[in-house]
């Protein structure tokens, strides 16, 4: 089975705390490739993920409360993680299982399900940098924001494009997973709910939400004339996932990945950056090869000894 060279994030992880480091925020994280993309099935379960390390996961206590600063907070537990793939299958993977105490899920309108529980993508494939909140054409093809929901109505997406929030242009929905009532080839996306019953303000419930999705250099407002990202290991793409957590009430918690700010949703350069692992075909867990020590000196601009 193909492994990865964790020994390397153990070592980039320790000289974080000791050096100063490129990305924008400060902050650098890991995304391991996908030994396989033919064997994830997306169905919103993770037993095909066993292969992905313990180390390159994302929990609560990776993240802070962008609402309240609190970095534990009682009634909420998640878990989630991310890969990519060269081409040709060429997208980025992903899964997250959440626990609540309660469930909100009280918006039928899309562009206000910030306020329910859900998950936020936000993407700068191309480490560019600049806004992306969608007021106009430009931040449109800068980058992509998704809001992710269980239990849309039927007809909606369930990988909603959030920019649609803010700019009158239905025809940039293109890219989610459902687009004038047909599933696209860009965005494959599933959910589960337990218990399968559970409902708005329904208690002690986990859901779980697992995608794997193209991503845009250049979004446009149709396939044809946007610029698909190339995913290559050694590069850099700005991307995250925040938490929404109402309790109920809307928009209370939402927990962010250490190292972004909470304009990550909007502007790419408070971003953390993640760099793109390869999949290491070693079968010596600890191995490191020359190779990864010349990644963590190109990454980290500092000269080991």
């Amino acid at each position: 089975m193909k492994k990865f060279t964790l020994m390397l994030l153990g070592c980039v992880l320790f000289l974080g705390l000791n050096t100063s480091v490129t990305g924008h925020t400060n902050e650098e994280y890991f995304m391991p490739q996908v030994p396989d993309p033919s064997a994830i099935t997306i169905d919103g379960n993770e037993d095909d993920w066993g292969w992905m390390e313990e180390d390159f996961k994302i929990g609560l206590d990776q993240t802070w409360d962008s609402v309240t600063g609190d970095v534990q907070r009682d009634g909420l537990d998640f878990s989630w993680f991310a890969g990519w793939s060269a081409p040709p299958d060429n997208r980025v993977y992903f899964f997250i299982r959440v626990q609540d105490d309660t469930l909100r899920l009280l918006e039928e309108d899309q562009k206000r399900w910030w306020s329910d529980d859900h998950v936020q993508i936000y993407i700068d494939a191309d480490h560019s940098g600049g806004n992306f909140l969608g007021e106009n054409l430009d931040q449109v093809y800068n980058g992509q924001r998704y809001h992710l929901r269980i239990k849309p109505l039927p007809g909606q997406p369930v990988a909603y494009n959030s920019l649609l929030e803010y700019i009158d242009l239905p025809e940039i929905g293109w890219s989610s997973d459902l687009y004038n009532g047909e599933p696209t080839e860009w965005f494959e996306i599933a959910w589960t709910l337990l218990p399968a019953t559970a409902g708005h303000l329904s208690t002690n419930i986990t859901w779980t939400m697992e995608f794997r999705a193209a991503l845009w250099d250049i979004h446009n407002t149709s396939p044809e004339t946007s610029v698909r990202h190339i995913f290559q290991s050694d590069k850099i793409i700005h991307f995250g996932a925040r938490v929404g957590d109402s309790d109920g009430e809307g928009a209370k918690h939402r927990m962010v990945m250490i190292g972004a700010q909470p304009q990550a949703g909007q502007k790419a350069q408070y971003h953390p950056d993640w760099i793109l692992l390869e999949a290491d075909e070693a079968e010596a867990e600890t191995a490191v090869r020359s190779t990864s020590w010349g990644r963590i000196k190109s990454h980290l601009g500092h000269q080991l000894r």
